[in-house]
């Protein structure tokens, strides 16, 4: 089930499911969406991001890099958000960060279960694997498929948690 996103906020020209060369808002900016969402103005790192439903991690800065492994490694605590939108690099646009999502995970990963960092930009999943940060505040309600995709969960303000 796909979601579509609009702005409750009181924010002119907030368009949750694109991105803009130049800044719209100040970084940093929450606004409100509908069905209780909220989302936090962000700009895209050199990466960009690959497509919907890709996670990155926002640094104190509001820059946006597509999580893995690698960028979770030393970033206890900090915050995670989900893309509505791909996002060519350095641009700037919304990023979910509460509400029900469609999260990019790997093949096979459950409902209902720990989600964590993989080695794969943007994608999480429910392997444990060692080394991988456990990723706080996101939830799988619907279990994906065969194939690396989009499923449905939940965000609540996720953030890296501890090493496995």
């Amino acid at each position: 089930m796909a979601n579509t996103n609009f702005a409750t906020s009181n924010l002119i020209g907030a368009r949750f499911d694109a991105w803009s060369s130049d800044a719209k808002f100040d970084l940093g900016t929450v606004a409100s969406g509908n069905d209780g969402s909220e989302w936090v103005y962000v700009q895209a790192d050199a990466g960009g991001v690959t497509a919907a439903g890709y996670v990155v991690l926002i640094d104190e800065s509001y820059a946006a890099d597509m999580i893995d492994t690698t960028n979770t490694a030393s970033a206890f605590g900090q915050a995670v958000g989900v893309a509505s939108a791909a996002a060519t690099a350095n641009y700037y646009g919304w990023v979910q960060r509460k509400g029900t999502a469609s999260i990019r995970v790997a093949a096979s990963c459950a409902a209902n279960a720990a989600i964590n960092s993989t080695g794969t930009a943007g994608q999480l999943d429910d392997d444990a694997s060692t080394g991988a940060e456990v990723i706080n505040g996101i939830v799988l309600t619907t279990a994906n498929g065969g194939a690396a995709g989009t499923a449905e969960g939940v965000l609540s303000y996720p953030n890296v948690g501890a090493t496995l």
